[in-house]
């Protein structure tokens, strides 16, 4: 009989609140009802993985700082948001010591960047696509769950869904085979057909040191 199995980020402190291993900051970044920044609250939350940005909740409650400094070349993004290009373009000027990794293909290929990135401990963020609404949605991917080995599913923090309790994860993205085109995305609101539509990791540059943040 095939195990279940989940492997999470390493740097990911499941809990009553989902946080950062080691300091134990809080995690999950909440995209606001209106505005189109998902992805934005995915990099921050893929830089505190990586020990890039100390605090990913608050980011605009400092005078200083990295958090600071990435909330002042996010904001005029806030709104309208930013298409994967766009977004790896935004991490190579955030000067983090980091770089993006774009995948493109088809969901299987997809989902096999995610679980391969994942292992080497980089994060990565997904667009989710929603054919009922024609909606393309960014979230962050927290971990994968396979079973016999194969990937079957996302684990991911959406940023517009309520705040994971007690999980790594607020919603998932769920493959019926790793070959399927199709999947479904579940949260606690609903469970809608969707497609994994591209992906980016962020990766530390070689010779940058974890704690060194945004400058």
């Amino acid at each position: 009989m095939s195990s279940l199995i989940q492997k999470l980020h390493p740097a990911v402190h499941p809990g009553r609140q989902l946080a950062l291993c080691g300091s134990r900051q809080p995690l999950f970044s909440r995209q606001g009802v209106w505005d189109s920044g998902s992805s934005l609250h995915c990099v921050a939350m893929a830089l505190a993985l990586l020990g890039k940005l100390p605090d990913p909740v608050d980011v605009r409650g400092y005078a200083s700082g990295p958090a600071a400094h990435f909330w002042d070349r996010a904001w005029p993004h806030y709104l309208h948001g930013l298409a994967p290009s766009e977004l790896a373009a935004f991490i190579w000027e955030l000067r983090a010591d980091v770089q993006p990794v774009e995948a493109q293909g088809p969901p299987d290929e997809l989902l096999r960047f995610c679980a391969q990135e994942l292992a080497a401990g980089w994060p990565a963020i997904v667009w989710i696509f929603k054919p009922d609404t024609e909606e393309r949605h960014a979230a962050l991917v927290t971990g994968i769950e396979e079973l016999g080995g194969v990937p079957r599913a996302l684990l991911l923090l959406d940023p517009a869904a309520v705040a994971p309790v007690l999980a790594a994860c607020n919603a998932r993205l769920e493959f019926d085979g790793v070959h399927a085109p199709d999947a479904s995305y579940i949260t606690a609101e609903a469970v809608v057909g969707a497609t994994l539509d591209s992906a980016i990791s962020i990766c530390r540059q070689q010779g940058s040191v974890t704690g060194a943040c945004c400058a």
